[in-house]
């Protein structure tokens, strides 16, 4: 399942607008709809709906506009591997490989203020070291 467009939409377009695949079309005023086909399951739409009226592939409704929390992705530093499959994959480039120290190596680390929180980097890290959580908003800057 991608994300849907619950019929809480008033056609505002703020999705339509904000897609970077143009996967989202309607009228003013009427419902839009996601063609599944063309949607990379991103979040952007999630995240930018003020109605709250766009369900991700879980189920969840997105938050209104105004919510003091989000879904962001969270790598456990201690298992990642550095393999960057999550920097190739992530369609906001919200990832980023950095070094863990003068000799420990390196590893993958997420700029929360990119990150869509769509899930597609814990989806495809073989490691299991990504986890989505909730972020309080108020902290970022």
């Amino acid at each position: 399942m991608s994300y849907q467009i619950t019929d809480d939409c008033v056609g505002c377009g703020a999705c339509a607008k904000k897609c970077p695949e143009d996967a989202i079309t309607g009228q003013l005023k009427d419902k839009f709809h996601i063609d599944a086909l063309f949607c990379v399951e991103c979040g952007t739409c999630f995240n930018t709906c003020p109605r709250g009226a766009i369900l991700d592939p879980q189920g969840r409704r997105s938050p209104k506009k105004g919510a003091k929390t989000s879904i962001k992705a969270s790598i456990d530093t201690q298992i990642c591997a550095a393999c960057k499959t999550c920097l190739l994959h992530c369609p906001q480039e919200a990832i980023q490989v950095v070094k863990k120290g003068l000799i420990k190596g390196y590893h993958c680390k997420v700029d929360p203020a990119k990150c869509a929180g769509c899930g597609s980097c814990r989806n495809l890290c073989i490691m299991g070291a990504i986890t989505l959580i909730e972020s309080d908003l108020s902290d970022e800057p």
